[in-house]
């Protein structure tokens, strides 16, 4: 089930360096960490999705099952966001980027949420229950120039996530009991 509620922080803080331009892509991307009004509940099955986030990016992620989102995040822009997820198997509750969409730079013809959980994994976990916490936005989805643009901007994407969830309220929300 998805389940909203409201956030345990202040509405659209962003953080005073959150605004930024990737110097490395060939096109701007523009960065706004901005919270979401309520915190989105999901959980679902890990999916084997296009392959492409750990061999074609070097960004493994999580694929969510479309049962566990369809409907549920049909208000949000696409794009990245930022959040927490949690796999049943591990006791850890994770920082994550998450790209919600179509994802323009591959033209997919299914909506996806695709969490990369800032960790290193020993191993897939396809069927295991995937809990996500989605808290904030971090900017739209694009079309990049070259595949190094994208994974350039992925990189800042994360260290954007990273940099927001190490701060207050966000570093409290991994304890909620949602993920236990």
């Amino acid at each position: 089930d998805t389940i909203s509620h409201p956030p345990t922080f202040g509405m659209e803080k962003p953080d005073k360096n959150a605004e930024e331009k990737d110097s490395k892509s060939e096109m701007a991307v523009t960065r706004v960490m901005k919270a979401l009004s309520s915190n989105i509940l999901l959980t679902g099955k890990v999916v084997k999705g296009f392959q492409r986030g750990s061999k074609l990016l070097g960004w493994p992620t999580a694929n969510l099952d479309p049962k566990a989102f369809q409907g549920k995040v049909d208000h949000l822009e696409e794009g990245v966001y930022f959040g927490y997820a949690k796999i049943e198997s591990d006791e850890k509750v994770y920082k994550t980027a998450l790209s919600i969409g179509w994802n323009p730079q591959f033209k997919n013809k299914e909506k996806t949420v695709e969490a990369y959980l800032v960790n290193e994994f020993p191993e897939d976990f396809y069927d295991e229950e995937m809990k996500l916490m989605i808290c904030g936005h971090v900017r739209a989805q694009a079309k990049f120039d070259s595949l190094d643009s994208l994974k350039d901007a992925i990189k800042a994407d994360v260290d954007a996530t990273v940099k927001i969830l190490d701060t207050k309220p966000y570093v409290d929300l991994r304890e909620e009991d949602f993920f236990k």
